[in-house]
C-alpha cells in the first residue's frame, strides 16, 4: 500500500538545513566544491560567515553529504556544547567539551563508548584505510565554534583543557584534517587563540550571503522540487522586498536596499507566505511588503519572547532596553542586569544581534536593518507566549548551565518539572538529572542523590536500562563522597544489574570497590571491563592507577603508557609519577609530578602520589608536608584506606 505523505512546502524556516534536506539545499554548488577541496588539502581550515548565513546547512546538507558520495573519510558534524544531560557525578572528571564533541563525532555510538575518551583516542579508533591499504585523512568539523570561544567563569578550566587537547591532537595527528565553523564575529578570537598554540597553518573560507540572482533561483528550485509551480514574477518580488530597508511608516527610506539576501530572512518570510500546509495561493496573492514586515515582526517577537522567558526578564524591561540601547543609535553599549554576557550572546544565537570589536571592545548592533523597523512597531504586549514545551524548557535550563548561571537553572529546571505533564517521563527524567547536577556541583550530595533516585525511576519506566544505570551509579559515586563506601557497592551492584554491560557503570563498580579498600575485587572488574571493550580507556586508567598505587610499577605503566601526556587527569599524571619513582627514574617523576600537582591542589590521592614519589627519591621533609595536605583535601578526598598511609608519611613514621 502507498502511504501518503503531507505536502511540503519549498521553505524550511529557520532551522539549519539536515541532510534530509539534500535534494531542498541548493545555490552553493561553488561553495561546496571550493571548500571541499580546501578541507581535503589543509589540516586545519576555518570556514567563516555573519550569522544565519548558512553555515550548518552548508555542511548538513551541501558539504558532508558530497564527500560521503565521494567515500571520504568525514566524520558527522560536530558541536562542543549539547543540550543532553548526563549524570555529573557519574563522570566527574570527564571534561563537558569533550564529551558534547565525542558524541556528537560519533553520533549513533553510545555515550558509554567514549566516556573517558580523550580526542585522540576517538581518532586512533577512527582511523581507516583506502583500498590499497593505505592510511587516509579523516575529515572532522566542529561547528559553531564561538561557543566554546566564549568565557565562562563555571567552565574555564575545562574550556581551556578542551581546547589544549584539541589543538596538540591536531599537531599529533597527521591524518586529522579539522575544519572550524564560526561566525566572522568571533573570527578574530579564534585567530588569537591559534596564535597561543604556535599559529598552525590554516586556510579561510568566508560564506557570502546570497546575490539576489541566487535566491531567485533556490526559490525557483524549491518550488520545483517540492512540485510546485514557480512563479517568476512573484519570485522577483519576494526577492526585491527582501532587500529593502523601509522605515516606521512602511516606505523605502531613501531608496535604501540591501546589496545582498540574508538567507534566514528569505525562509522566515517564505515560509510565512506559504503556510503549513503550503498555500500557494496565498503566495500568488500576498501584499508582499505588508507580508514580509509581519513574517520579520513575527520572528523577531519569538525570538525576545523566548530570550525574556530563558533570562527571567520582564517582556516590558527587555523592550525598553532594545528600544533605548539597539534601535535608538544602533549599538548595545550597555548591559542588562547581571547576565549581560549570556544575554548578549543569546541575542546574537537567536540571530537579532550581531557582535562589533572596536578599540579592544566588543559592541553589538541589529543583525540587519532590514529588522529594524518590524522591531520598532513591535511591542512588547505583542510578543508571543513563549514556549511552554517542557522540552524546550528543558533546554533552556541546559543553557543557563553552560552560560554558569546554576541558579537560574534550578528554576526553570524546577517550574518545568511542575509543569511538564505526567507522559512526558523522557522530559521529566532529564529534568530530574539535571536538577541532581545542580545540586551536586554544589556540595548539596543529599539533594543530588534524592534527584538522581527520581530520574532513575523515570528511566525505569520508559524503560532506557542505560540512563537507570547510569544515574544509580551517581548515587553509588555521591555514597563514596559520603564515606559510605557499603552502600555504595550496594547502589553500584544494583546499576550494574540494569546495565550489565555499560563500561561506564562496571568501571565506576571498580572504582568504589578500590575506594573501599578493596583493591584485588577492583581490578578484578577493570580487567574485566577490559576484556569486554579493549578500547574502555577510563577502565584503563583507573586500573593503571590503582597498580601503581599498590606498587606494580610495570603493570601500571603498560596501562597508562610510558607517556602521560594523553591522559588530561592530573591523578593519572601523578600514578604514573609514582610509578616511574618506584622504578628509579627519580627524573622523569619530578617532571611528570610537577604539572599533576599544579593542577590538582586540593585532590587527595595526587597530593599522597606526590609524598609517596618524595619519600622514594629521599626528600622525608616534603614527603610529610604533601602528606598533610593530602589527608585535609577535599576535592576529593583520600580513600579511607589511604589515610593511614598519609599519617604515617607526614608524621615521619
Amino acid at each position: 500500500m502507498t502511504v501518503a505523505h503531507p505536502p511540503r512546502g519549498p521553505f524550511i524556516g529557520v532551522r539549519a538545513y539536515e541532510a534530509r534536506d539534500e535534494m531542498l539545499f541548493s545555490g552553493r554548488s561553488d561553495e561546496i566544491c571550493e571548500l571541499s577541496t580546501l578541507w581535503r588539502h589543509n589540516r586545519l581550515t576555518i570556514l567563516h560567515s555573519g550569522a544565519a548565513t548558512g553555515k550548518t546547512s552548508l555542511l548538513r546538507a551541501g558539504l558532508i553529504p558530497r564527500l560521503e558520495r565521494e567515500r571520504a573519510r568525514v566524520l558527522p558534524v560536530g558541536r562542543a556544547t549539547s543540550t543532553r544531560v548526563w549524570p555529573a557525578a557519574t563522570l566527574p572528571d570527564q571534561n563537558p567539551y569533550v564529551l558534547a564533541l565525542l558524541s556528537s563525532w560519533g553520533a549513533g555510538e553510545p555515550p558509554a563508548r567514549v566516556a573517558g575518551w580523550t580526542i585522540g583516542d576517538f581518532l586512533r579508533r577512527h582511523d581507516g584505510l583506502d583500498r590499497h591499504g593505505d592510511p587516509v585523512p579523516t575529515l572532522a568539523a566542529i561547528d559553531q565554534a564561538e561557543t566554546f570561544l566564549r568565557q565562562s567563569a563555571a567552565h574555564e578550566h575545562h574550556r581551556t583543557r578542551f581546547l589544549d587537547e584539541l589543538f596538540q591532537t591536531l599537531e599529533r595527528h597527521p591524518r586529522l584534517h579539522l575544519l572550524l565553523s564560526v561566525r566572522t564575529d568571533y573570527l578574530d578570537d579564534l585567530l588569537r587563540v591559534l596564535k597561543d598554540f604556535g599559529n598552525p597553518g590554516h586556510a579561510e573560507f568566508g560564506l557570502q550571503p546570497f546575490t539576489p540572482e541566487q535566491a531567485a533561483e533556490i526559490v525557483r528550485r524549491s518550488m520545483e522540487v517540492t512540485g510546485h509551480r514557480a512563479a517568476p514574477q512573484k519570485v522577483a518580488e519576494l526577492v526585491d522586498e527582501l532587500r529593502k530597508v523601509r522605515d516606521d511608516t512602511g516606505r523605502v527610506r531613501d531608496r535604501s536596499c540591501e546589496r545582498d539576501i540574508d538567507p534566514l530572512l528569505l525562509q522566515v518570510a517564505g515560509s510565512h507566505l506559504w503556510g503549513d500546509p503550503p498555500d500557494r495561493e496565498h503566495f500568488v496573492n500576498a501584499r508582499l511588503d505588508l507580508e514580509v514586515d509581519r513574517a520579520i515582526s513575527g520572528f523577531c517577537g519569538r525570538a525576545l519572547a523566548e530570550v525574556a522567558a530563558d533570562y527571567e526578564l520582564s517582556p516590558y524591561r527587555l523592550d525598553a532596553w532594545l528600544r533605548q540601547k539597539v534601535l535608538h543609535d544602533g549599538r548595545a553599549f550597555a548591559p542588562l542586569v547581571e547576565v549581560r554576557g549570556a544575554l548578549l550572546h543569546a541575542m546574537e544565537d537567536r540571530h537579532l544581534l550581531k557582535a562589533l570589536q572596536q578599540h579592544g571592545l566588543r559592541l553589538h548592533q541589529l543583525r540587519r536593518r532590514r529588522l529594524a523597523a518590524p522591531l520598532r512597531r513591535l511591542d512588547a504586549t505583542h510578543w508571543p507566549t513563549p514556549s511552554d514545551d517542557p522540552a524546550a524548557r528543558l533546554g533552556a535550563a541546559v543553557r543557563a548551565c553552560w552560560e554558569g548561571q546554576p541558579e537560574r537553572a534550578r528554576r526553570i529546571a524546577e517550574e518545568a518539572v511542575f509543569d511538564a505533564p505526567g507522559t512526558a517521563l523522557r522530559v521529566r527524567a532529564d529534568l530530574q538529572s539535571l536538577l541532581g547536577n545542580i545540586a551536586y556541583e554544589r556540595d548539596e550530595l543529599d539533594e543530588a542523590a534524592a534527584r538522581y533516585r527520581e530520574a532513575a525511576k523515570l528511566y525505569e519506566a520508559l524503560p532506557d536500562s542505560t540512563a537507570v544505570g547510569w544515574t544509580l551509579a551517581a548515587i553509588g559515586r555521591i555514597a563514596l563522597a559520603q564515606d559510605k563506601q557499603s552502600d555504595a557497592i550496594e547502589e553500584l551492584n544494583v546499576a550494574v544489574g540494569r546495565s550489565p554491560h555499560d563500561p561506564v557503570v562496571r568501571t565506576t563498580l571498580g572504582q568504589a570497590l578500590w575506594e573501599a579498600g578493596q583493591p584485588q575485587a577492583a581490578i578484578n572488574v577493570l580487567t574485566d571491563v577490559l576484556d569486554r571493550e579493549g578500547d574502555a580507556c577510563e577502565a584503563r586508567r583507573t586500573r593503571g592507577e590503582i597498580l601503581a598505587d599498590l606498587g606494580q610499577a610495570k603493570s601500571a605503566l603498560q596501562d597508562i603508557g610510558q607517556s602521560a601526556s594523553r591522559w588530561p587527569h592530573p591523578s593519572t599524571r601523578a600514578a604514573r609519577a609514582l610509578a616511574l619513582a618506584t622504578l628509579d627514574r627519580a627524573e622523569a617523576a619530578g617532571e611528570e609530578l610537577s604539572s599533576a600537582v599544579a593542577e590538582a591542589e586540593d585532590n587527595g590521592p595526587v597530593l599522597l602520589r606526590a609524598a609517596r614519589v618524595h619519600e622514594l627519591t629521599g626528600d622525608a621533609g616534603t614527603a610529610a608536608e604533601f602528606a598533610g595536605q593530602a589527608i585535609s583535601a577535599r576535592h576529593p578526598r583520600l580513600p579511607r584506606h589511604q589515610r593511614k598511609t598519609a599519617e604515617h608519611l607526614r608524621d615521619g613514621t
